[in-house]
């Protein structure tokens, strides 16, 4: 009998258990917060033979944070100054003073770009492309075509404006493409990238500036 008795006690020990256990397993797993979307901004960048990596490049999911970049000069394609860049999730910020791009002609005292609640902007200082002097605030997506001798036909787009998959607005105050020997180059300066508040609209599509500027060099 006694036998017996802790039998059942035993039994009725393992169902218990064998219940909280399974209780345990019906309780799904807290879900895992979504990544919160990050700003970045770099102040320039070369794809191409002569490539240079983003520098200097910021990113942050939350709070600023910021660098700066003395001087860039690794190649002949591009020369700058003073390059300053921040970013948090919702705004990011890109600044490069003393801009020359030779091949091109293309000069700058500064040029920036701006993100801020997924709106975006750039500013150009005494721009100017074979002499021509650039508008101060281009703008979204000017397209401008650049003849250069010897090289063929460039293209530059002033406050470059993409919107990305997750939301986020991507800002360049300028992009430019060189058809160099053996493949093309493109050049980016300040870029921005941030989160926007609501759901946005496209940015605009391309505006091409109907003019051709010959560069000879």
């Amino acid at each position: 009998m006694r036998f017996s008795h802790a039998s059942k006690r035993l039994t009725v020990t393992g169902l218990l258990v064998t219940g909280l256990a399974a209780a345990a397993a019906a309780v799904p797993a807290p879900a895992k917060a979504a990544p919160r979307p990050e700003g970045s901004a770099y102040g320039l960048t070369v794809d191409g033979p002569l490539a240079v990596p983003p520098m200097p490049a910021v990113s942050s999911a939350a709070g600023p944070v910021s660098k700066s970049l003395a001087r860039e000069n690794h190649t002949k394609l591009v020369d700058a100054s003073a390059l300053d860049v921040s970013a948090s999730s919702s705004r990011a910020r890109s600044t490069v003073a003393r801009l020359a791009v030779p091949p091109a002609q293309l000069l700058a005292s500064a040029v920036s770009a701006e993100c801020d609640g997924g709106r975006g902007s750039a500013h150009l200082t005494r721009a100017a492309l074979a002499g021509k002097r650039l508008d101060a605030s281009p703008p979204p997506n000017t397209t401008i075509p650049v003849d250069v001798d010897g090289l063929g036909r460039a293209s530059l787009i002033l406050n470059k404006q993409q919107r990305m998959a997750d939301g986020r607005l991507a800002v360049t105050a300028m992009e430019l493409r060189l058809p160099l020997p053996g493949k093309a180059s493109t050049v980016r300066i300040a870029s921005a990238m941030c989160k926007g508040g609501s759901v946005p609209a496209e940015a605009p599509a391309p505006k091409p500036v109907k003019r051709d500027l010959p560069v000879t060099g």
